[in-house]
This record gives structure tokens, sequence and C-alpha cells, in this order.
């Protein structure tokens, strides 16, 4: 999910519409600032959210950015937007619709949104996990649904094979990919995969451990937007499930408790683009076992994350 789409011409009709977005419940925070203020800085513009004080009709926007790509990204932007201070209000929620149906993009976050704005949690829930599902059932790795689930629930043997691959990298030098994966397993006293309790696709905790992010809150929301960042294929769905899982408070899956009020703009930005910086999706079956016994810091490099 790369944010740094914006032709120079498109990028203050963009950020002027999160502006409106912002303040549609009458008030402009230093977050929802801050938001506006990253987006620009990673386009390497200097133009700041103060510069935006005329509004820009949406319909003058849609005939600015007309790519759908791009028309999409406007669109997710202005979700993360209603999204920076909680709860949106239902003024806001309507302002984002309004934006989405000038550019004729009916994104699935719309609905989500909706729900959180409503107090319909459940079904918010619902809807995410339905989005999830579909990007694991489409991932090179996905085992299936019985042999995805099972281990996670207690079910079954597991696979002792898998588990005993992970847990030799116990045996790799420090300082390399490897015992840096195991080391993140045993220091936060997760099953390994392939173990009872354990997920079986290893690419979230292999991002823990390119990235650096700790498994608090904060670290995993900002493991979620550099998720969002190096995945290729809807990236946006974990920047959202992020946001809605540790900053709403809204609990959607049953491995971590939902929390609220850890969105620091600034560093969730910072952890999109070092994602997007990646050359290589994770998702996509990066072979953890044939790196083992390269150097971390070498890894990284090769695969372009920016240093945290």
């Amino acid at each position: 999910m790369e944010l740094n789409i914006f032709a120079p011409q498109e990028l203050p009709a963009v950020l002027s519409a999160l502006r409106q977005v912002a303040l549609a419940n009458e008030r402009f925070t230093e977050a929802e600032a801050a938001l506006i203020d990253g987006v620009a800085r990673i386009h390497g513009a200097t133009l700041t959210s103060d510069d935006l004080t005329t509004p820009l009709s949406f319909d003058e926007l849609a005939r600015v950015v007309t790519d759908p790509h791009s028309r999409k990204r406007v669109v997710q932007l202005a979700l993360v937007t209603a999204l920076v201070e909680g709860t949106p209000s239902p003024q806001t929620e309507a302002v984002v619709r309004d934006l989405a149906a000038a550019l004729s993009l009916d994104e699935e976050g719309l609905g989500v949104l909706h729900r959180v704005t409503h107090g319909h949690l459940l079904m918010a829930r619902i809807d995410m996990f339905r989005r999830f599902s579909r990007f694991l059932r489409n991932t090179k790795e996905f085992p299936g649904v019985l042999r995805f689930a099972a281990p996670m629930l207690g079910l079954g043997g597991g696979d002792q094979a898998m588990a005993a691959r992970y847990r030799q990298l116990g045996a790799c030098a420090p300082g390399t990919l490897g015992r840096a994966f195991y080391q993140h397993f045993i220091d936060n006293g997760f099953k390994f995969p392939g173990e009872l309790g354990g997920l079986p696709m290893p690419f979230h905790d292999l991002g823990h451990v390119l990235a650096g992010y700790s498994t608090d809150p904060q670290g995993e929301i900002q493991q979620a937007a550099f998720q969002a960042g190096f995945a290729r294929r809807d990236g946006f769905s974990f920047l959202l499930f992020g946001i809605l899982q540790f900053h709403i408070g809204l609990r959607i899956t049953p491995v971590a408790q939902g929390h609220r009020g850890n969105f620091d703009v600034p560093r969730v930005l910072n952890a999109l683009h070092r994602g997007a910086c990646c050359k290589v999706d994770l998702t996509d079956g990066y072979d953890i076992l044939a790196q083992k016994d390269r150097p971390l810091d070498a890894v990284r490099a090769d695969l372009g994350i920016p240093p945290l």
C-alpha cells in the first residue's frame, strides 16, 4: 500500500478533501493535522494543513483525480482521517460517503465505518473477519481453513515437522535472521508455527522481526501499518485492522484484546512508509528458512527496509 502516488497537481485537492473530513465534526485536532502534513511529507511537498483553508468541492476533486487506483487511495485516506480521533461522528461518516460518491468509489471500509459510527460493533467485526479471511485464502502459504484454524483453537495434533524446523532456528548464530525470529517467539512466549496455539503463517511475526516493532499495542498498530505497506494486495485491510483493534478498541481477532488511543499518527505513517519501501510482499511466501543464517541487518538492507 504505497501512499506516494498522487501527482503534484492532485496533492492539494486530496489534502483539502481530507481536511474537510477532519472538520466535519467542527474540530481540527493536532493528530488530524499531523496526518495531512505527513501525507504531504511522504510526497516530498512542503504543503501543510494550514495552507488548505479554502474548501474544494468533491466534484472538483473528482475532476482532478481521475485514476481509479488513486481515487481508491483517497477514499482509504478519508477513512483513516475519520478514525484518527476515535469513534467518528455521524457527520464525519456522511462526509466520507459524499467524498466516495463523488469519486464513484465503493470501498468495503465504508460499511465498516458506518457500523463503527453507529455502534454496530459485532457486525463491524464480522465485516473485517470476512475481509481478512478472503485475504488469507488467496495467499500462497494458506494451508486451508481447517489446518489454519485448528492449531489456534488447540485442536488436532498440529504440524510437528513444521514446529521443529522453526525451533531449530535457535541454533543460528546471534545477529542472524533465524536467531532473531526464534528469539521473538521465546521472548514473547508465543507458540511456534506448527504448534497448538501457533499461527501456521509466519509473515506477521517475520514483519515484527524485520521492522523492529514491539508486541505491545503501540507496537502492534505500527506493525499493522508496516504490513499494510508491504502487502501488494489489499494492504489497506491491515491498516484498518490495526486502527480498529488498537485504537478504536474493537476486538477483531481472538488472540489480541482491543485497545483504545494508540494511533500515534507520525509513527504509524512512518511504519506504513517503511513497509511500502520493502521490495518483497512478505505475505507471498517469503522463505525465512532459506535466509536464516544471514545477518538480520543485511536482510533488511536487501529488502530495502529503512532503519527504525
